[in-house]
């Protein structure tokens, strides 16, 4: 019998990637669609990413169940009733009838740096979630719950800081801060109060869009700007360190951290520092960049979905 095709899709509120692969997880086609969380925004919209990824990813129009497997890895799906939701949609909005493993996008992310999907995630993009998977399948989440009730570390969460912390440097309420004269300048605004307007109404990504700016000013000294980001560094560690704690009776038990997003992606020096700051609670446990994109996780995950499903914990 020929060797099934894996297709693998890592989704969330802001996009979505679809890739095609063969078995040993060559990428054959790829894609990148809308956005695909359900509860984000809503099941139409969800839906019209998947298809638009099934048309675009050339998958064979005979694809059966002896041919293909699909890897459907989308933020908000944790539970049973998260996945007959996908399942219908994938037979009825996408007429697509493949075996399907479904879970949520972290799972995909840690597949994506780890072979057996073991380890830890740490994310830190425009949000931030720390994500543990064991051997035996149990899973551990800790923060991901939004700019509101979290997303410490986050790009998001440096630019919140920055913005105030340049605000009360213009005000005198803090200390002074190059990021008063530095951020206005980076967004081509004409002057610190120009952010009231460009700041309404809230825009997560926007927010998030700063943080670039915040590494500026720290490799220029800047004290607020270095506090900020270790802040953002501790905050990570520690959410890392319950992770651990929850999942494995000792550090040396923690296979591997694999860092993802895009802060850690764009900043070598974070990525040193908060590897500096696992180590100091779980020293030699190494810690990297996954060494494939999210979806080809996906993938990963569903040639295994026939010898091991994650369990939630």
């Amino acid at each position: 019998m020929a060797e099934r095709l894996l297709l693998g899709i890592e989704g969330g509120a802001t996009k979505t990637t679809g890739v095609l692969t063969d078995g040993s997880l060559r990428v054959l086609a790829r894609h990148v669609s809308g956005p695909s969380n359900v509860y984000a925004v809503g099941e139409e919209r969800a839906a019209g990413a998947l298809f638009d990824i099934l048309g675009h990813v050339l998958v064979p129009p005979g694809a059966t169940r002896d041919t293909m497997v699909a890897g459907i890895c989308v933020a908000g799906i944790r539970t049973e009733a998260d996945r007959r939701v996908w399942r219908r949609i994938l037979k009825e909005h996408c007429r697509f009838d493949v075996p399907a493993f479904f879970t949520h996008d972290a799972a995909a992310g840690l597949a994506a740096g780890s072979a057996d999907a073991t380890g830890i995630l740490v994310v830190c993009g425009t949000g931030s979630l720390v994500y543990a998977r064991r051997a035996d399948g149990a899973e551990r989440f800790v923060g991901g719950r939004g700019p509101l009730l979290g997303d410490e570390g986050s790009g998001f969460d440096i630019g919140h800081r920055a913005l105030r912390a340049a605000v009360r440097s213009a005000d005198g309420r803090g200390p002074k801060s190059l990021l008063e004269r530095l951020i206005p300048e980076r967004l081509r605004l004409e002057a610190l109060d120009a952010l009231v307007a460009w700041a309404s109404p809230f825009a997560k990504d926007r927010v998030a869009g700063v943080a670039p700016i915040v590494f500026e000013a720290a490799q220029a000294g800047d004290a607020a700007a270095c506090q900020i980001i270790e802040g953002a560094i501790e905050e990570l560690a520690r959410a890392v360190e319950v992770a651990m704690r929850g999942l494995w009776p000792s550090s040396e038990s923690v296979p591997r951290v694999v860092l993802y997003g895009g802060v850690l992606r764009n900043q070598a020096a974070m990525r040193r520092a908060l590897a500096e700051a696992i180590g100091r609670f779980a020293p030699g446990v190494p810690c990297a960049l996954p060494e494939v994109e999210g979806a080809v996780g996906a993938a990963r995950l569903a040639r295994q979905a026939r010898v091991s499903t994650p369990r939630a914990r």
